[in-house]
């Protein structure tokens, strides 16, 4: 592995681990097996490779899922954005709980963590919510649905089996993440239609 790829990946394990304030670049130096000197070499100072970390872990929640949603009906876009979101979360578990574990910590970090997540689920949420009031307009949703309301509680849905994922919690047979999110969405289905 190239050192500062080493350098970055020990780096991002630690600030998930310990927070910002809490790691220290002889700590990243000593679990990375390199000097200090090299970190600076590499990054300049402790904000830089923090935000090179933040970059790296940023990575995959670039994603374009409209070509995918393109001709599906509403509640097949509904139920393509719930697998999505859950199999990007599976792919991305250590990258998921990154983020979770700075914005929970609560701490000053270089750059706006927190608001930039809340962006992201943001239009997640917004882009539900559209395809909620197409459908509603379309007549393929009750008419009485609040498409905002509906998104916000499609995304409480997914955290919660998020957050049940990463307690471990989900031994029994219909407890398991992939268990709800079916039942999740056929619940939704049954709600959602006229």
């Amino acid at each position: 592995m190239e050192t500062r790829e080493k350098i970055l990946e020990t780096a991002t394990r630690l600030f998930s681990t310990h927070g910002y304030t809490s790691t220290s670049l002889s700590t990243v130096a000593k679990e990375a097996q390199v000097s200090k000197a090299l970190i600076f070499w590499h990054f300049e100072n402790k904000e830089k490779l923090f935000r090179s970390a933040v970059q790296r872990t940023l990575e995959p929640y670039i994603i374009n899922v409209l070509d995918e949603l393109e001709g599906l009906s509403e509640l097949d876009q509904i139920k393509l954005l719930i697998d999505r979101y859950y199999r990007f979360v599976s792919e991305n578990l250590y990258s998921v709980k990154f983020f979770l574990s700075l914005i929970l910590r609560e701490e000053q970090h270089p750059d706006d963590l927190v608001g930039h997540m809340n962006e992201l689920q943001r239009m997640y949420r917004n882009l539900l919510a559209d395809i909620l009031d197409s459908g509603r307009q379309k007549g393929i949703f009750r008419s009485t649905i609040a498409p905002g309301l509906e998104a916000g509680l499609i995304m409480s849905a997914l955290y919660g089996i998020l957050v049940q994922g990463f307690m471990n919690t989900g031994r029994e047979t219909d407890e398991r993440p992939e268990v709800l999110l079916k039942h999740l969405k056929a619940s939704l289905i049954d709600t959602l239609r006229p």
